[in-house]
């Protein structure tokens, strides 16, 4: 029995390290997962609710989360907009809900889902609207509390969940960390972001991170994730301004894109952070659109858009170029959104009207790609399954996913049945799909069973 606690303990870290989070997948936005995706754009679905475009989806289990836009703010509103919960097997509806409009509101945005609960609100505008944060039962979409305070966070900035949940979110004023069970602002700092509306924070090494004006240019802050204190910064970045955010690699890293289509100015960087102080490592030049994400992989190495639009896979400790696409990928402006699948695949969308996502090998090989209508921030979001969602405008949310040629019980495919299954199975826990093992329609303690028994 003592195995067994063991292994599920185990299982339930792996399987929240495949969940999709939130903007950029998980609390250090390095989109870095360990669920392995498709091999080849095989659509398994790719139709679902009409928008005017594409926001990010977001995936937990066997459900896709995300917003559906039919009209501008304000025409249309209060149902311009409606957060939505898909079926991650077939692209059906299992809810929707309508976030609450009052005059002056932006379009519904939607935060990220955590622990069982859907996080969502009408804030943003490049932070000048203020609005209640809604949180919603993520299996009925029941709504469960509204938040204390107003927060200014919208669609672009994204929000990150410390372990237990509770969301993180910022904006060009302040940072602020709310108790994800009642709604109540746990603690608020004031910070001072460059410009509005791309001023999100990167959980790493038990802190929160975000960029600050700084004398020159910017720094990187860290602020306490239990009491919000602020403690320490970066060397200074030069230049005017910058429209991004902060990732950290697995090894805790710090990363920041600090670009404003400048040349002279416009590089990705790297800090160490020793606990005391962050020490930058180097720094390489790069191109960023606003509100772009960026990527690490299992070992560190570090995915970004160079001046010449190729991808370059850099290593951690150094800055050297490791691997380079042969060819561009996106125009300098592009809004970059990256997946990183647990054998190394690199997902690349440009975020391009219309957009393209790429599928590479771990050294930037192309793979495949596919285009996708105003692909703005509609991913690629990739699932506990191996499920690879993309959305653009219309009703285009795709769903790609390749049928493992493996034991049923393995379903990471990677040739034997560990902990990384287990966390999938788990991550599915009382829905379907490939997690159900004996196919009576529901993952439960029979698939358990199932997979225990093939076990290694």
């Amino acid at each position: 029995m003592r195995t067994l606690s063991l292994l599920l303990a185990f299982a339930a870290s792996v399987s929240a390290q495949a969940d999709w989070t939130n903007l950029g997948g998980n609390a250090a936005r390095n989109g870095l997962t360990a669920s392995v995706g498709p091999v080849a754009p095989e659509l398994a679905w790719g139709t679902g609710p009409s928008s005017i475009i594409a926001w990010h989806p977001c995936i937990t289990g066997d459900r896709v989360y995300l917003v559906r836009q039919l009209s501008f703010v304000p025409s249309g509103v209060p149902n311009d907009a409606e957060v939505y919960c898909l079926d991650l097997a077939d692209g059906s509806v299992v809810w929707s809900a309508t976030v609450p409009y009052e005059s002056g509101d932006w379009t519904p945005v939607l935060y990220g889902v955590a622990n069982g609960r859907v996080f969502s609100g009408r804030g943003g505008n490049g932070n000048s609207v203020s609005a209640p944060v809604h949180c919603y039962d993520a299996a009925t979409g029941t709504e469960q509390w509204v938040s204390d305070e107003e927060v200014a966070t919208g669609s672009y900035d994204g929000v990150v969940f410390a372990d237990d949940g509770d969301p993180v979110f910022a904006t060009n004023q302040y940072v602020r960390r709310i108790d994800a069970a009642t709604g109540a602002t746990v603690w608020n700092t004031p910070r001072n972001c460059s410009v509005s509306g791309d001023c999100g924070p990167c959980i790493a090494n038990g802190a929160v991170y975000v960029d600050e004006v700084a004398p020159g240019g910017q720094v990187v802050t860290r602020f306490d994730l239990e009491s919000g204190e602020r403690l320490y910064s970066s060397p200074i970045m030069p230049g005017f301004l910058s429209q991004n955010t902060p990732l950290a690699g697995p090894d805790g890293s710090l990363y920041y894109p600090r670009t404003q289509g400048n040349e002279l100015t416009d590089f990705f960087y790297a800090f160490t952070d020793t606990g005391t102080e962050l020490i930058q490592r180097w720094f390489v030049p790069c191109v960023a659109g606003a509100g772009s994400q960026h990527a690490t992989a299992a070992d560190g190495s570090v995915y970004i858009l160079s001046p010449a639009a190729t991808l370059q896979r850099l290593d951690a400790e150094t800055g050297a170029v490791i691997g380079e696409s042969a060819m561009a990928v996106a125009g300098a402006g592009a809004q970059s959104h990256f997946a990183i699948g647990g054998d190394g695949t690199v997902y690349y969308g440009n975020g391009g009207f219309p957009g393209t996502v790429f599928a590479f090998t771990a050294d930037l090989e192309l793979n495949w790609s596919v285009v996708v209508p105003n692909l703005n921030q509609g991913g690629p979001s990739l699932g506990p399954d191996g499920t690879l969602v993309v959305c653009g405008n219309g009703t285009v949310v795709r769903a790609y996913r390749t049928t493992p040629a493996c034991a049923a019980a393995d379903l990471n495919c990677d040739g034997v049945v560990d902990g990384a299954d287990l966390g999938a199975l788990l991550g599915a826990w009382g829905g379907r799909g490939p997690a159900d093992l004996n196919g009576d329609g529901v993952v439960d303690g029979a698939d358990l069973g199932e997979m225990l028994a093939a076990w290694g």
